[in-house]
């Protein structure tokens, strides 16, 4: 099945669990995970309410204000561009998109454009995110995060149904689902960029942790809090482990 063969399958899917056709288009899976994923918490309270679908949605903003630097991540959904050293004209579709990396625009009929170290950088101000592992590692996760675990034995499934109930009180401009990408948040000139944003963390600190991340974008994000979140659809889908 083609790539736009299965978005459109998935999408027929996403309204038949009750999204509209323009929210369905704003849900997104990075890759196609389909096993397990876990959830560690300090307090056996907190794990017990999961199974009775009451998910605990945090912020990036709270994500960046931890102490613990194994947990916390004052950098967390930002990225960095530099353009390095380019010069051209407008018929240099390099130079063009180096640019428009950096945030200039180049029109058409420009020429002997010189482009120098100039330094973007790129902010997801805030957005709702619940934190998972696809490893089941309690020692290596159990310090940092907690050792009562529950398991969520259909990831997909878990973010439609959360996407649905949050929708019916908060506007959602995009919702993604994937596993983070550790490497550099870092990139320059012609280099990709390393990641969706909000999915990318680096790898010194974090890689070990395996996350799977799903992350909520609302159309107003300025002022969100945590809050708890009663879904009961999902109950079926998570279990305790630990």
């Amino acid at each position: 099945m083609g790539r736009k063969s299965r978005q459109k399958r998935e999408r027929r899917e996403l309204q038949q669990h009750g999204l509209s056709d323009g929210s369905s288009q704003t849900l997104i899976q990075i890759d196609e995970h389909a096993q397990s994923v876990y959830r560690f918490f300090k307090k056996e309270s907190e794990a017990e309410a999961l199974t009775r679908g009451e998910v605990w949605l945090s912020t990036l903003a709270t994500c960046r204000a931890y102490e613990d630097p194994k947990q916390g991540d004052p950098e967390e959904a930002h990225e960095t561009y530099n353009s390095g050293y380019a010069v051209g004209g407008s018929d240099d579709p390099e130079l063009v998109e180096v640019a428009r990396r950096s945030g200039i625009h180049i029109g058409p009929g420009c020429s002997n454009i010189i482009i120098s170290n100039n330094t973007r950088k790129t902010v997801l101000h805030d957005a709702y995110v619940l934190c998972t592992t696809i490893g089941f590692s309690p020692k290596k996760l159990s310090e940092t995060f907690g050792r009562y675990c529950v398991e969520i034995t259909n990831p997909r499934e878990f973010f439609i149904n959360v996407s649905v109930v949050l929708e019916k009180s908060v506007a959602i401009n995009e919702a993604v689902a994937g596993k983070v990408i550790y490497k550099d948040r870092h990139y320059t000139g012609m280099e990709a960029p390393p990641g969706p944003i909000g999915f990318v963390k680096p790898p010194d600190l974090y890689a070990s942790q395996k996350e799977f991340r799903l992350l909520w974008v609302p159309k107003t994000p300025d002022g969100i809090a945590p809050f708890l979140l009663d879904c009961p659809q999902v109950r079926q889908l998570c279990k305790r482990i630990a």
